[in-house]
């Protein structure tokens, strides 16, 4: 393994930082660089599941238009995937040069995380490269996040539900709290169909700070690119939000959106993978949807999570398809994920380098079998990297918080 450049150890330490709380330090960063990318046209994408998809969506219809600055995370391989203009990530070397000047900002009332130097470095990339509109995905929450630097022009609510709930609280009616939070900024609002504790406290909040929130529904079908019943929903959402920036665009024009990990169909041998960064109850749930009405032939299931989610209700839901489960703790795995496994009749290895995994792999695939990869980023963007070939700086992906 080559020697990791001084820029990107400077960068992936604050990893180790955490999630900090409160947004004057990289908003007096943000003012200290000049304030990037303050004034353009900007959707804020929140919630817990789809908001990636969403963004891509709403990025690549705005970007048939306008020039699109989009901002993302976490990434599958690399960690320029989460800062795109006019659809093409950022290159190392360019991100070095941002992420070094981030860094420098001097008299900070703290040390800035890894998401707000990258959240920042984003927006110094969107304005010296001339976007002209911009798409920026919230982290973890909505109240405290840095993606809120910015005023932004409208205001997207995916799905929300049960996540990070050691930073956002303790049920679905606080977490609602800390994304709808974004609300009193004044942006108008468009929110996927919600549990009706989550839509009540996003109408409160709504009325509260006097904005529009618009409560969309499913579009007659995906779009072209992106698989999956849930992608309705997502596809609406991102259509009412270009849409709110400019009307002439249509729902064709989210067709032909490319967006790695989400029910991501690839040949590879004699076989097939989908790829699913499905890591959360709510994600897993739309993932078996999706598989308990495809075709199928000859089918296995890889799947590995973080301590921090919900491993018994994911395991039991892939389970219940009735197909071969394996199961691969990724770094920072919950330490009874194996144990969980078991009652399941799961097949346990021991990590994503476990070469007895990779053997099974490649039995599946030569057999022509159907491997469906899900859980964590990382154990989909480590095997989706091996398999496919694609560049990877995986010796950070199991780092914690991705963010």
């Amino acid at each position: 393994m080559s020697p990791t450049p001084a820029w990107q150890e400077a960068l992936f330490a604050r990893r180790y930082l955490g999630v900090q709380l409160g947004l004057e330090a990289v908003c007096a960063a943000f003012t200290a660089l000049g304030r990037p990318g303050a004034g353009l046209p900007s959707v804020h994408v929140l919630g817990t599941n789809g908001k990636g998809s969403t963004a891509a969506l709403c990025a690549h219809a705005l970007g048939r238009r306008r020039r699109v600055g989009l901002y993302t995370s976490p990434h599958l391989h690399r960690v320029g995937e989460r800062i795109r203009v006019g659809g093409e990530a950022v290159e190392d070397a360019a991100l070095q040069g941002l992420v070094d000047r981030v860094l420098a900002v001097q008299g900070l009332p703290r040390p800035l995380t890894f998401f707000e130097v990258l959240t920042l470095a984003a927006l110094l990339h969107f304005a010296a490269s001339g976007a002209e509109v911009l798409v920026m995905e919230a982290g973890l929450g909505g109240r405290l996040d840095a993606t809120r630097v910015l005023r932004h022009s409208v205001a997207l609510f995916t799905p929300i539900d049960l996540d990070h709930m050691s930073y956002l609280g303790a049920d679905v009616v606080a977490i609602a709290g800390e994304k709808g939070a974004v609300l009193e900024d004044g942006a108008p609002a468009y929110s996927a169909p919600q549990r009706p504790e989550v839509a009540m406290v996003l109408r409160e909040l709504a009325s509260r700070w006097g904005v529009p929130l618009i409560f969309v529904e499913a579009l007659p079908r995906p779009p072209v690119g992106l698989e999956g019943e849930h992608q309705r929903i997502n596809a609406a959402l991102a259509l009412a939000g270009a849409r709110h920036l400019d009307p002439s665009i249509s729902a064709e024009d989210l067709d032909g959106v490319r967006w790695p990990g989400r029910l991501e169909r690839r040949a590879i041998g004699e076989g097939v993978v989908i790829f699913d960064v499905a890591h959360n109850p709510h994600g897993v749930a739309a993932l078996v949807a999706h598989l308990r009405g495809a075709p199928r032939g000859a089918r296995a299931l890889l799947f590995g999570c973080l301590a921090d989610k919900d491993a018994p209700a994911m395991l039991a839901a892939l389970a219940s398809l009735g197909a071969p489960l394996w199961v691969a703790p990724p770094p920072g795995a919950a330490p009874d994920l194996t144990a969980l496994a078991a009652p399941h009749g799961a097949d346990v290895f021991t990590g994503v380098d476990d070469p007895r995994l990779h053997g099974a792999i490649e039995r599946w695939l030569a057999g022509g079998g159907e491997l469906v990869i899900c859980g964590s980023h990382h154990l989909v963007g480590h095997l989706r990297a091996r398999l496919l070939g694609e560049a990877s700086d995986e010796r950070w992906l199991g780092d914690p918080l991705r963010r």
